[in-house]
């Protein structure tokens, strides 16, 4: 398992035997689909969210800023709709005007080598010509067949190893899914527990930091005209941890519709310090499919995270800071591979750009020169 940073978020892939797996299995839809909170809106990814509100922070715009603090608070309200049993493609059929087209062209190949004058030998070209015309369209036909067949056969083999929750078939589609909707997740694991037998998928998650609450938001004046109004901490905490709650369980909603097998989400997200670089998990726990597909859509849902987080959540100080959770030796491993992950997408982005830099000074010397 490597993991790499893109501008979608963290991305997983399955190294082994000389083979790489990194992409999907190409059952089911991935396009982007309306949210059910935001009356009809386009999905918006987490990337886009995290940039408005930097943007509305800082222009103060009292409209935006209330827009996506609603979108960051209603994630989890997204419809996933479960994949289901790919239809086998329908086999291409030639039509009645592509058959004729074929009997003219083979006609006019055969006929202009026998003369005009000689009426039996043209009417027995033309019958030749008909005869291979047909002949060709049933070898198209055959041909129709077969590649249907073997597109279904390849859509039953990959909906299978999905079914069958097979380790790299629900990575590799999940690994899809997450980098069409730059939600910020990864797929790192799947497999059956052996004590309860239920499947399971393991989800790494970057989420802002509290930064993206911004200090100041919407309020009303005494005279009862809205405006913006400073925030304490508790209530950017709160605020913060309701967005967090969101989006730990969108992100569950969004793996169980596509892992079809799996019982359960082990989910672990993690958020850049306020005070230093690298990545610290805020939040680890487990979301089984029970708890997330039978309460009720509007319920809130801070409760379920705290409840399912396996290490309780840390607050700290009388705001209720949250703060990182305690160390655990796999936890860590995998923030570490996750931070080492970033950190080798900004080195070779400094390298592209000094790449860039040095070429296009070299073709001002040769300009000058």
């Amino acid at each position: 398992m490597r993991l790499s940073s893109s501008t979608s978020g963290l991305r997983a892939s399955l190294d082994g035997d000389g083979s790489v797996v990194r992409v999907g299995t190409g059952i089911g839809s991935r396009s982007a689909s309306p949210g059910d909170a935001g009356g009809g809106e386009v999905h918006r990814s987490l990337t886009e969210l995290e940039a408005r509100a930097r943007e509305a922070q800082e222009s103060g715009d009292l409209h935006a800023l209330a827009s996506v603090e609603e979108s960051l608070g209603s994630l989890h309200l997204e419809h996933h709709p479960p994949r289901r049993r790919p239809e086998p493609p329908e086999r291409a059929v030639i039509s009645a005007k592509e058959r004729s087209l074929l009997q003219r062209k083979a006609f006019r190949a055969a006929l202009p080598q026998v003369s005009v004058f000689k009426r039996a030998a043209r009417t027995k070209a033309r019958a030749i010509a008909e005869t291979e015309a047909d002949s060709f369209s049933h070898t198209l036909d055959l041909a129709h067949v077969v590649i249907a067949q073997h597109r279904a056969a390849a859509l039953d083999d990959e909906w299978n190893g999905l079914a069958e929750h097979d380790r790299c078939a629900v990575i590799a589609e999940l690994e899809a899914e997450f980098a069409a909707a730059a939600c910020g997740c990864t797929c790192v694991d799947a497999g059956w527990d052996v004590d309860t037998s239920r499947g399971y998928v393991t989800v790494v998650c970057r989420y802002p930091g509290v930064d993206i609450v911004a200090e100041r938001g919407p309020g009303v004046s005494s005279s009862g005209r809205r405006m913006l109004r400073r925030r304490t901490r508790a209530e950017r905490n709160s605020l913060y941890l309701s967005g967090l709650a969101s989006f730990a369980l969108a992100a569950a909603r969004r793996a169980i519709s596509v892992a079809v097998a799996a019982d359960d989400v082990h989910l672990v997200i993690v958020r850049g310090p306020e005070d230093g670089d690298g990545l610290e998990p805020i939040y680890v726990g487990s979301l089984s499919r029970e708890a997330v597909t039978l309460r009720p859509s509007l319920a809130d849902p801070v409760p379920l995270l705290l409840g399912s987080a396996v290490r309780p959540l840390q607050f700290d100080g009388p705001a209720h800071d949250l703060v990182a959770v305690a160390p655990d030796a796999d936890v860590m491993d995998i923030v570490r591979l996750c931070d080492e992950a970033i950190r080798d997408a900004q080195i070779d982005e400094l390298l592209d750009r000094a790449s860039a830099d040095g070429a296009g000074q070299a073709g001002s010397l040769q300009d000058a020169d």
